[in-house]
């Protein structure tokens, strides 16, 4: 049996590798993130402090104890080492690598000098969690103002106004609902998508939470199936244009190479060969002082 604080509790293994820590952004996702990996670990107890430190001693009692002529003797409390205590110290240290390996350098200034993952967790999380009155407004008011760019990923636009639809909860739990957060997503797409936003039907099932759910589940995949569309009909059309531009200017190469100038006729000076452009004549676009003009001699 693998142990569960072995290698990849001293890493970011491959089977937990998730985004960094950047700040107050990404913390929300990153926090629910982090307490998979450390529950997958075994050692999510150390970081919300419910995993409690061992006393580094333990007293153990020596019985059957007798002198030199065979009397019994009362038994001995001695302190003795606790390997209970040896082992939380180290599944701890592996619970705090753990965290400091996946935030950014920027974030771990802010727990480089905690001693246990409990402290770091709730380091994290005083810094970064927004709280309070200011900090809700703040979140509604990036939620319910934020509009997409045409152009911009639809998947990291929905994580961002779930991130912070789920921050707003966080601190005033049920503020917004899931009919609050498919209409607002909606609302949110650019202009480019109007013709899908007035297709869209919001007359959600208030008193049937699973049809409900199943609802918002459905607007979220036909807003990414949307997507898809649009990326892949943009993708085919630049592959058209630049498979015709790339058959027009290989026609060119191979049938014409140009048009024949041994039979045109210049504008400036009169003679046959050459463009007004590549004319040295005077007036024309190659002139320079001292040019004899193109088919000039000297006299």
């Amino acid at each position: 049996m693998t142990d569960p604080s072995g290698a990849n509790a001293g890493g970011a293994g491959s089977l937990h590798r998730i985004p960094p820590l950047r700040g107050a952004d990404n913390y929300n996702v990153w926090r629910i993130q982090m307490e998979d990996v450390l529950t997958d670990l075994d050692l999510y107890g150390h970081a919300d402090g419910s995993k409690l430190k061992p006393n580094p001693k333990v007293e153990v009692a020596i019985t059957g104890r007798k002198d030199d002529e065979g009397n019994r003797l009362p038994d001995l409390e001695v302190n003795s080492d606790n390997p209970l205590y040896a082992s939380w110290i180290k599944a701890d240290r592996k619970a705090l690598s753990n965290i400091r390996l996946r935030v950014d350098g920027s974030v771990l200034t802010h727990i480089q000098g905690c001693t246990t993952a409990a402290d770091a967790w709730s380091t994290l999380e005083a810094t970064f969690q927004v709280k309070g009155t200011v900090g809700l407004i703040d979140l509604r008011r990036r939620f319910f103002s934020h509009r997409m760019t045409d152009g911009e990923d639809i998947e990291e636009h929905i994580q961002r106004m779930r991130g912070w639809y789920q921050q707003i909860n966080s601190i005033n739990k049920d503020s917004c609902t899931e009919v609050d957060w498919i209409t607002t997503l909606i609302a949110s797409l650019p202009d480019s998508w109007d013709t899908f936003t007035q297709s869209v039907n919001f007359q959600f099932d208030l008193d049937n939470k699973n049809k409900q759910a199943n609802q918002i589940s459905d607007l979220r995949s036909r807003i990414l199936a949307e997507a898809h569309r649009r990326n892949t009909r943009g993708t085919d059309g630049k592959a058209f244009f630049s498979t015709n531009k790339s058959t027009v200017n290989r026609a060119i190469r191979t049938n014409g190479k140009g048009p024949d100038k041994t039979k045109l006729k210049c504008n400036n000076c009169g003679q046959l060969g050459h463009w007004i452009a590549e004319c040295q004549s005077p007036g024309g676009g190659a002139f320079k002082s001292g040019n004899k003009g193109n088919g000039q001699t000297d006299e």
